[in-house]
């Protein structure tokens, strides 16, 4: 009998080693469900505000005729309240992570051709992590009515992490409710939420110049389609993302406006700045400033 009480005591202990690992390939092997959302949705409104902040748009500052430059843009992320911030849920997101986006450019011209890239590297600023890339082709323009009309395209898709889902600055001190959905539904830690803007716009740019070439203008419209997905990584006990919580995707084809101005203070420097217009998303406003090749 002390022998079979021996070898049932081990049987416990390894069934109990193996616990974890039998409940983390279970959580592996479950399907995550994906949600997808319209621009009527709550859901939908709160994916495409984010997304249409991170548009490549000019920013102030068209492609010119140099060989190369270097942009450093500036946009600003207005701050959702918190009825903005409640999507169909009894609490409010924790999106307002930065209330600016930096972006490094470079552009050069191929041919007649110009293109624009950017790569956000995956460093932390303010409470958000991006590692987002963005890509724009401006084809000749075409003279009409004194204005250069040129056809634009460009695509954006990267993602950026943050506590969005479960955040202790938007949870712990702000009511019984909140604290008990903290640790109940976030297991009492903050989430590793990604936020995966996927775009692709087009658009026509009217612009014009002054007679000496140191001040330019433009307006644009377009469009863009908005696949942008957000990951929502509430983290077990066992430090997997939670099954049970969804990944939300925007599905939507939604216009833009950008009205833009440039003015050169040196011969190799330009600053710049746009107000872009996404209907029921967002108006905001960008600045930047370029080096050119001399």
């Amino acid at each position: 009998m002390g022998e079979g009480l021996y070898t049932y005591r081990w049987r416990y202990i390894l069934m109990a080693m193996a616990a974890p690992w039998v409940a983390w390939s279970h959580a592996a092997a479950q399907a995550r469900e994906t949600q997808r959302h319209r621009f009527a949705e709550p859901e939908g409104r709160l994916l495409a505000f984010y997304a249409a902040a991170l548009a490549f748009s000019p920013a102030g500052l068209l492609p010119d005729e140099s060989l190369w430059s270097a942009t450093l843009e500036l946009s600003h992320i207005p701050a959702l309240n918190e009825a903005q911030r409640r999507p169909s849920i009894d609490k409010p997101e924790s999106t307002n992570l930065a209330p600016v986006f930096p972006r490094p450019r470079l552009a050069a011209r191929l041919g007649r051709v110009a293109v624009e890239a950017s790569w956000i590297p995956p460093i932390r600023v303010f409470d958000a992590e991006a590692n987002v890339g963005s890509v724009a082709l401006s084809a000749p323009s075409t003279m009409l009515a004194g204005f250069a009309v040129t056809p634009r395209v460009w695509g954006v898709i990267g993602r950026v992490k943050g506590a969005m889902t479960c955040s202790e600055r938007e949870l712990l001190g702000k009511g019984a409710d909140l604290e008990l959905y903290f640790e109940a539904v976030c297991h009492g830690r903050e989430s590793e939420d990604w936020f995966e803007p996927r775009l692709i716009g087009a658009e026509l740019v009217a612009s014009r110049a002054s007679a000496d070439g140191a001040r330019r203008w433009y307006a644009l419209a377009g469009a863009r389609v908005d696949r942008t997905r957000f990951d929502i990584g509430v983290i077990t006990d066992f430090g997997t993302r939670d099954p049970d919580h969804p990944v939300l995707e925007l599905r939507a084809t939604r216009p833009h406006a950008a009205v833009g101005g440039a003015w050169r203070v040196r011969n190799t420097s330009w600053v710049g700045g746009e107000l872009f217009y996404a209907p029921g998303s967002l108006l905001t406003g960008r600045a930047s400033v370029r080096w050119t090749a001399p």
